[in-house]
């Protein structure tokens, strides 16, 4: 197996170790000259080289050595490109048919017309079986034989029999793939609800900016949180990868806007998540920043049973895009994010409610402390009837009114007269 130009996210080494076996096999039981396998690759929207296994022809090392002299710059087994590149991969991919074409039209507009010449004179090969490798009713890529001949019903059969089977052997990838990210999307959110518990919400949310941000290889993540009082909403926290500090994407300086507007605000509005190839062409963009650039997004709504209390935005630049995995992935996070900031609000609340009782008490403490002093030091002034009596009095008047307001402050509602309030000890200052 040759490696392919660019990784596809999802493919391991060991599925593509299980593709090419797969590949090999069917190769061989119908005679074919060569077999290429070609995966969809979602965020760059082209169809990628994984695998390639050939049969030992004369002259085969001759060709390729023949075409790479005329074109240095041709990677032969590695190409890429687009579904639509010509008719006969579209019908095969898009389609989902398997077709069945000469060599040159089989590879019109991916390799030169001299390519195909050198191919069938010198390896004899002439036709190009393209069978859709499908999972689920969705097309993930290509198998495409090299043959010298149209091939016969039977081995047209194990040829589709063998792209069935790599369809099944990317479907449980792809399933073990998301329930990996998932898992780690929900270790994740356990771990930042307990920075919420301990370091507050402003450190909670930029964890999970961070964290969001790279489980989705995003250049940039962002937390929206809605302010139910005025049914706006603005940016809390934010992570930048390098390309995301390089090509200036902060928008924490964005202006607080009312719910409904633009992407976010829709979001949070609607409670649906938008999966957004490039920005620039949805009509609900807003920002002109954004709208300037080649930006692919994905903002999940913050769902809590009864209400949506913010959003979670990532998005990747110019070439790059996202996969359908990462809309779950996004979606996940999400979900769990809105649980952990409501629980770190409640756990805030509650702290200060505690925090206000127990300053309530010590008060009130304070206070009966400060007047079983003062009935003892009357008993004693009653008692001596010194010269100095009515001056201390006069002092300790003024250390009962200011008990009194500390009483006030523990207790808003209570009315405090001037020469204090209702209390045994009043009777004996005044």
């Amino acid at each position: 197996m040759q490696p392919s130009a660019r990784s596809i996210a999802g493919i391991s080494d060991r599925v593509r170790a299980q593709c090419q076996l797969t590949a090999e096999h069917a190769r061989l039981v119908t005679g074919a000259a060569r077999a290429n396998l070609v995966l969809y690759d979602e965020p760059s929207g082209e169809l990628v080289t994984v695998a390639t296994t050939a049969s030992d022809i004369q002259l085969q090392q001759v060709a390729i050595d023949l075409i790479k002299r005329n074109y240095p710059d041709l990677e032969i087994f590695q190409l890429s490109y687009p579904p639509s590149v010509n008719k006969a991969v579209a019908s095969a991919f898009i389609g989902q048919r398997t077709q069945v074409n000469e060599l040159v039209e089989a590879f019109e507009n991916i390799y030169p017309p001299a390519v195909g010449a050198i191919t069938r004179g010198l390896v004899g090969v002439s036709r190009v079986v393209s069978c859709p490798v499908v999972a689920e009713g969705r097309a993930l890529g290509l198998i495409r034989f090299l043959t010298s001949g149209s091939p016969t019903d039977q081995q047209q059969a194990l040829m589709e029999a063998a792209a069935n089977q790599i369809g099944l052997i990317l479907a449980n990838a792809r399933i073990a793939e998301q329930t990996a990210r998932q898992l780690a999307a929900a270790r994740t959110m356990a771990e930042i609800g307990q920075i919420g518990i301990e370091e507050g919400l402003e450190s909670m949310l930029q964890a999970l900016v961070d964290r969001a941000r790279e489980l989705t290889g995003a250049d940039v993540a962002r937390i929206y949180l809605v302010d139910p009082a005025s049914n706006t909403f603005r940016p809390n926290a934010e992570s930048l990868s390098s390309a995301g500090r390089a090509k200036d994407f902060g928008r924490m300086a964005s202006p607080v806007r009312e719910v409904g507007s633009g992407l976010v605000g829709w979001v949070i509005a609607s409670g649906e998540a938008a999966f957004v190839p490039d920005v620039r062409l949805d009509p609900r963009t807003r920002s002109h920043r954004l709208a300037q650039l080649r930006e692919a997004v994905i903002a999940a709504p913050m769902r809590l049973p009864d209400r949506v209390i913010g959003c979670l935005m990532v998005s990747v630049s110019r070439e790059r895009r996202f996969a359908e995995s990462d809309l779950w992935v996004a979606q996940t996070t999400a979900n769990a994010a809105a649980v952990a900031v409501q629980g770190t609000k409640l756990e805030q609340r509650a702290q200060a409610a505690a925090y206000e009782d127990g300053f309530r008490m010590g008060s009130t403490a304070t206070e009966n402390e400060i007047h079983r002093s003062l009935d003892q030091l009357l008993d004693v002034i009653e008692e001596d009837g010194d010269e100095g009596a009515d001056a201390l009095k006069d002092a300790l008047k003024v250390v009962r009114r200011a008990s009194d307001r500390v009483r006030a402050e523990v207790e808003p509602g209570r009315e405090i007269g001037k020469n204090g309030d209702a209390h045994p000890l009043q009777g004996r200052l005044w």
